[in-house]
């Protein structure tokens, strides 16, 4: 575990120019050895008897109140690292990786799609109401009696 956090700086400077860093977090559950080791016994108990086979094969498939430990991978194009957190020290690798995501995270970059996105909607919004004040604008100009007729004609006259 400490490892690994020393070595994850390491790995977000490599990237920070250009490149990714990809972390993943799951939980381990052992299940690729330990199935390995159920295949083994069962055979071993098959020779001893049926009755062993069947315990083992249900006590295998019951998952039971089991704490897990966690599988943390970081990669890069060109490296790899990994580590399993055992549950105790769970919170504690949380902490840490948190304040090493708070001190690298300048290098992350913004979306620029995004960016875009919200400056067109800006801008949508802005035409809109410079267009609503337009109209009130033109309207105020005109004698009441013209803007009286323009807002009978608008009223009558249905919307394209």
């Amino acid at each position: 575990m400490a490892e690994f956090l020393t070595a994850l700086p390491s790995l977000f400077v490599e990237t920070r120019e250009s490149g990714s860093v990809s972390v993943t977090i799951k939980r381990y559950d052992y299940q690729g050895v330990k199935h390995q080791r159920e295949k083994k016994r069962l055979e071993r108990a098959k020779n001893d008897g049926e009755e062993g086979a069947i315990h083992l094969l249900v006590d295998s498939l019951s998952l039971g109140d089991k704490e897990y430990a966690t599988l943390v991978r970081a990669a890069t194009p060109k490296k790899k690292l990994s580590t399993l957190v055992a549950p105790a020290d769970l919170d504690a690798f949380l902490a840490r990786y948190h304040g090493l995501l708070l001190a690298n995270v300048d290098t992350i970059k913004k979306n620029e799609r995004l960016r875009k996105k919200k400056y067109a909607a800006k801008r949508l919004a802005a035409r809109k109401a410079r267009g609503a004040r337009e109209k009130k604008a033109k309207l105020k100009k005109q004698s009441p009696a013209a803007a009286a007729a323009a807002a009978a004609a608008a009223a009558v006259a249905p919307d394209a």
